[in-house]
């Protein structure tokens, strides 16, 4: 069995498809990044696709790049080509995919049709059998989960400088191999574990960060809250007491909250919360701008920050209107005096909107890969003064610090299966 490391590269901006692909993705445990066709290269920099699909309906020159960018890369992703065009023509692009090396597995005709999409797709990604509760206890107790960290930067003021990190988990798996939590998440979901899951992250964050201070290295640390735990009056006391325990202060502790979890009892909500609060803990609202509660959570709960959704950071570059829509939450969130965080940077298109923008911080594979804990420092310790370094096309003014920053984030470099998906 081949490892879950599926990622579907979307080059198309038709807003009506989008949706179909991302269900189709999300259902299959694929994750999914959405680019332009000019900034494949860079993508494909650092990541490695199992599927792109392709608009055939607006195939140009920019899109025939596209073609020789993935013939060229390593991981020659099969493709799926949508929209209505002659047949002579799709032959053309047929033919012209085929000379390339590349694999064509299907053609799906506007309006995109999910079943449909899904019986193409299915074949080709590493669809993983159920995950039984025995396996998940067993994960916890044996010491099967692991955590990796993902670089957060300040990028609104001076130097860029990595301000934090945020905690992804990963699932050692004896028999299944190295599993991302789109493969594994709603097996822990199901069954009632996910509370568990959450004190394993929260604990080993909290444990990493006191590690780091202990060596001169005070990092802002990032664990995703779970549902389960916005419903317990009794987890700001617990917390607590693990701060106290790690002697970690909580100023540098943010718990993100995704609206999905934000919509429990209001009342709970709003007192969970504010123990939070009143702890000196910071509170994020995670994936902002994907969900309908968004415009009263912002104000009603005492959130610190926004982070906004990677689709919506994905979209601006190529669309007016995501950009007006992104602009104004970065307006919105600044005049209500919250710190805005864009998810998901991958391409310098990308940072350039965002930094534009005013954003305060970002995050991204375009700056870094997920990393273990020692390789945080390593990395801390090598950023260069002067400017910032990245794994992608970030290229700041030559320097002794850069040239060993990006030795190092290069050499550091994780595959790309532990990429970004968390609890």
């Amino acid at each position: 069995m081949r490892e879950p490391s599926d990622l579907m590269v979307i080059l198309d901006s038709d807003s009506e498809s989008l949706k179909v692909l991302r269900e189709v993705a999300d259902r299959l445990g694929c994750e999914h990044l959405e680019t332009d066709p000019a900034a494949m290269d860079e993508v494909l920099g650092v990541r490695h696709p199992t599927i792109a699909v392709l608009p055939v309906d607006r195939i140009d020159a920019r899109g025939m790049a596209a073609l020789d960018a993935l013939a060229h890369h390593e991981s020659r992703p099969a493709m799926l080509l949508i929209g209505a065009i002659s047949p002579r023509v799709l032959a053309g692009v047929k033919r012209a995919a085929s000379s390339r090396g590349l694999t064509i597995i299907g053609v799906s005709p506007r309006p995109l049709q999910a079943i449909a999409v899904e019986k193409l797709l299915a074949p080709h990604l590493s669809v993983l059998p159920p995950i039984h509760r025995q396996e998940i206890e067993q994960a916890i107790i044996e010491h099967e989960l692991t955590l990796l960290f993902l670089p957060k930067l300040a990028i609104s003021s001076g130097p860029v400088r990595i301000q934090g990190v945020e905690a992804l988990v990963r699932w050692q798996h004896p028999r299944r191999g190295l599993l991302e939590p789109a493969h594994f998440l709603r097996a822990v979901e199901e069954h009632h574990l996910m509370s568990q899951l959450t004190d394993f992250v929260m604990t080993e964050s909290i444990r990493q960060g006191a590690l780091w201070r202990a060596r001169g290295l005070s990092l802002e640390i990032v664990v995703n809250m779970s549902t389960e735990l916005v419903r317990d009056r009794a987890f700001p006391e617990r917390l607590a007491s693990l701060l106290e325990e790690y002697d970690f202060p909580t100023q540098l502790l943010t718990l993100d909250v995704t609206e999905s979890g934000s919509v429990a009892d209001r009342d709970l909500l709003l007192d969970v919360f504010t123990r939070l609060r009143m702890l000196g803990v910071s509170l994020s609202l995670d994936n902002f701008g994907t969900g309908l509660s968004s415009l009263t959570e912002i104000y009603r709960i005492p959130f610190c920050e926004v982070k906004v959704d990677h689709s919506l950071i994905a979209d601006s570059p190529r669309e007016r209107e995501a950009r007006i829509v992104v602009q104004s939450i970065v307006n919105l969130a600044h005049t209500l005096q919250l710190v805005v965080c864009a998810e998901g940077v991958e391409t310098s298109q990308m940072y350039e909107f965002v930094r534009s923008a005013g954003f305060d911080t970002a995050q991204g594979r375009f700056f870094s890969e997920p990393v273990e804990g020692a390789d945080i420092e390593r990395i801390v310790q090598a950023w260069p003064t002067s400017g910032p370094a990245a794994t992608g096309s970030w290229r700041p003014a030559k320097s002794a610090e850069f040239d060993a920053a990006t030795t190092i984030l290069r050499a550091l470099r994780v595959p790309p299966a532990e990429g970004k998906v968390t609890p």
